[in-house]
């Protein structure tokens, strides 16, 4: 994580405020937004922003977990609800592998494959549309996927504001 990438959300969230994570992390979590945008980057930098004191930590966990539950909220019923278009995206040839190891995931793991997709970057935004999809119930779906994002930018949260600590 380059100085630029921390200025750039440190930016990006005076601007918005604690809106403004929700909307970021909604974005990376995303279908076909979030194979593009490094959330992994992103929460570190939130917490980097949360040891310097710009923002704090319980709120920043909180919104960021709100963000990246709405994303794959997006992305499971988009799934769920059979959008053509999604479908079509996913099935084009830069996407193949991410959906096709998502999609292997899900049939190792099940339902417990939405937690296991949160922790793997290439596949996590794919992972909730190919739930809705394979028909997972909207109930074991949420059972699994809001721990997940709880733990997801806890962890990530944690370690960036953890070693900007040691720094600072």
């Amino acid at each position: 994580m380059s100085e630029a990438d921390l200025a750039l959300v440190q930016a990006w969230v005076r601007q918005w405020g604690y809106l403004g994570i929700v909307i970021l992390m909604l974005l990376e979590s995303a279908p076909l937004i979030g194979l593009m945008l490094p959330g992994i980057f992103i929460t570190l930098s939130l917490g980097a922003l949360t040891a310097s004191g710009v923002l704090s930590l319980q709120e920043t966990w909180l919104f960021a977990s709100l963000g990246a539950m709405l994303g794959d909220s997006l992305g499971y019923w988009s799934g769920r609800l059979g959008s053509k278009e999604l479908h079509h995206h996913l099935h084009k040839t830069r996407f193949l592998e991410r959906r096709s190891r998502a999609s292997d995931y899900l049939q190792r793991y099940g339902a417990a494959g939405v937690v296991v997709g949160r922790f793997v970057w290439f596949v996590h935004p794919v992972v909730p549309p190919l739930a809705g999809v394979m028909g997972v119930s909207p109930q074991r779906f949420y059972l699994y996927d809001l721990p997940a994002c709880l733990l997801w930018v806890g962890f990530y949260l944690g370690l960036g504001h953890w070693f900007t600590g040691i720094w600072l």
